[in-house]
């Protein structure tokens, strides 16, 4: 199969489509994916036209009707297909969201002053601005912990580029400074002493 190059446009009309879809399993209308992109729904129509042409979508008749995302729509974003996702824990402002994290990427690990974890998710990022405070436990078969705030959002590719401030493992009681490692950032300014 020949690689497919999409524009902007494209890619957050799939990255949309497939999000929808996840959700739903069922076919997602025009107007649906409109709202979430903030485009007139005959725009959408004919951007799902030309991702048709790419068999990227997949169109679907009827009052139920609308559009499905191909095999190929989830390889050209670097996803795939879950069935049945587990989903991860998400409280941002001490509100909780079920969320799909896909994948986790951290930079500087080495550096902890200077980590970053890249988050992709199966969903929107749309209700979350950078400077969000967020925890997420990442997959409930790693009980991974990670706490931290938002510094960039890549709306396109639904990933959180988080800064992270606390990051807990089962087992790893304490780090090297002898704290508890919390899984919520706390202001150690106010923590008690051990």
């Amino acid at each position: 199969m020949a690689e497919i190059t999409l524009t902007t446009a494209q890619r957050r009309a799939v990255t949309a489509l497939v999000n929808e879809y996840q959700s739903d399993e069922s076919p997602v209308r025009a107007k649906t994916i409109a709202a979430e992109l903030g485009l007139e729904t005959e725009s959408v129509r004919r951007q799902m036209g030309h991702l048709r042409e790419l068999n990227l979508v997949e169109g679907v008749r009827g009052p139920k009707g609308g559009y499905r995302p191909t095999d190929i729509a989830y390889s050209v974003l670097g996803r795939q297909p879950d069935e049945d996702p587990e989903p991860s824990v998400l409280a941002r402002d001490f509100d909780r969201v079920n969320a799909v994290v896909d994948e986790v990427r951290f930079t500087n690990v080495h550096h902890p002053d200077l980590c970053r974890a890249h988050l992709q998710f199966q969903q929107s990022l749309q209700e979350f601005d950078e400077g969000d405070t967020i925890a997420v436990g990442i997959s409930p078969g790693t009980e991974l912990l990670l706490a931290g705030v938002i510094d960039a959002i890549q709306p396109t590719d639904n990933v959180l580029i988080v800064d992270v401030a606390r990051l807990e493992t089962p087992g790893a009681d304490a780090n090297e400074n002898g704290r508890n490692r919390s899984a919520s950032p706390v202001d150690e300014s106010t923590a008690a002493d051990d």
